[in-house]
């Protein structure tokens, strides 16, 4: 993984992902590249007077994209596709990821799957949670959160055979742009 707290600027259009749900920004993949992991991480990103920590989701082209929380662009006055100048900052320390539900109610039944998530690092606890979340259909997601706690009942720490990146399955993408 890159040096720790190396201050990196890049500049990106800001984006409104279809639906207009949310605002995004992507990280140019040199940057993703000596500053991030393949996979998903949290990063602190800086713009004018606002600071927040983003998950990092992987594009699939070796570089990552982000939500722009709504506090932040109003307060920055930001809007889709002005381009704007952000600060990105490695964390020292990754924040535990949130449970799936579907995983949750598995695992907190199984007394050896808690036993190697416990002794599993923090970014392989990341991988195993967004593994289950990248499966487009619920089905698929229920499937690998079963599939999950019995790899882990095994003593697998990481999930095995997962794109992180989705550079080569193809698997993974920015939200699609509203047009």
């Amino acid at each position: 993984m890159p040096a720790k707290q190396q201050v990196a600027h890049f500049s990106s259009d800001v984006l409104v992902a279809e639906g207009e749900a949310f605002l995004f920004a992507r990280v140019p993949p040199e940057l993703s590249k000596s500053h991030l992991r393949r996979g998903r991480i949290t990063a602190r990103l800086a713009i004018g007077e606002s600071s927040f920590d983003a998950q990092m989701e992987p594009d699939g082209k070796l570089g990552h994209w982000f939500v722009i929380p709504p506090d932040v662009a109003k307060r920055e006055q930001m809007s889709a596709r002005k381009r704007s100048d952000f600060s990105l900052i490695p964390l020292d320390r990754q924040p535990e990821p949130l449970l799936p539900e579907s995983f949750k109610a598995l695992f907190s039944k199984s007394v050896s799957a808690q036993a190697t998530w416990v002794s599993a690092s923090t970014l392989a606890k990341i991988d195993w949670v967004h593994w289950m979340e990248s499966a487009k259909q619920e089905a698929t997601r229920k499937e690998r959160a079963t599939t999950a706690i019995d790899m882990l009942e095994k003593g697998k720490k990481r999930v095995c055979c997962f794109d992180s990146s989705g550079y080569f399955s193809k698997a993974l993408s920015c939200p699609p742009e509203a047009g």
